[in-house]
């Protein structure tokens, strides 16, 4: 079953709006709320959510600061057991509830984008190897450049990078303007 399980600690003054916007949602089959279940003074708020809807429900929830003042842990829901479960999964358009967690995927691609200096030496000698490759007409050398280079991952950030900035900077011409904390990976609109 495609669901996510958020894991969230706030302060009360937070958790009522957080409650609320939890429990109105189609995609959340099971919520639970364990009242000054964090010290120091916290509220503990879990649930389930179809994986489709969670990227839209993330950012309802930073919304009212959940991420700013407190914390939210999501993971993947292997196995759960439960009719209402299977009836949200049911109630989302198909593409929905296989569409990946944008969120835990822009996370894994930031945290894969730092690159220790053994990567630039590989890269530059990925770089010459090629080099000499295309002068000699070696296709093995290119190969051999390709298998050595590290810049996959380099690849997927630079795109991630330019998607961020072109959907922030699309967003910024039609609404006037866009703010960018360089620290946060979401644009504030």
């Amino acid at each position: 079953m495609e669901l996510a399980h958020l894991r969230m600690v706030m302060p009360p003054s937070v958790t009522g709006p957080a409650l609320g916007l939890l429990a109105a949602h189609d995609g959340v089959p099971n919520l639970v709320a364990v009242r000054a279940g964090h010290l120091p003074e916290g509220d503990a708020v879990e649930c389930d959510v179809v994986r489709g809807a969670a990227d839209e429900l993330l950012g309802r929830l930073r919304a009212p600061g959940v991420d700013r003042t407190g914390s939210i842990a999501v993971e993947q829901v292997g196995l759960i057991l439960s009719r209402r479960a299977e009836e949200a999964v049911g109630e989302q358009p198909r593409a929905l509830a296989n569409a990946p967690l944008w969120a835990g995927v822009e996370a894994r691609i930031r945290a894969e984008t730092t690159y220790p200096p053994s990567f630039y030496l590989f890269l530059a000698v990925a770089g010459i190897i090629g080099s000499v490759g295309i002068m000699t007409n070696s296709q093995i050398l290119i190969v051999a450049a390709m298998v050595v280079g590290p810049e996959y991952h380099a690849i997927v950030g630079v795109a991630l990078g330019l998607a961020v900035w072109t959907a922030a900077a699309a967003a910024g011409s039609s609404r006037g303007s866009t703010r960018w904390a360089p620290d946060s990976p979401w644009p504030s609109w």
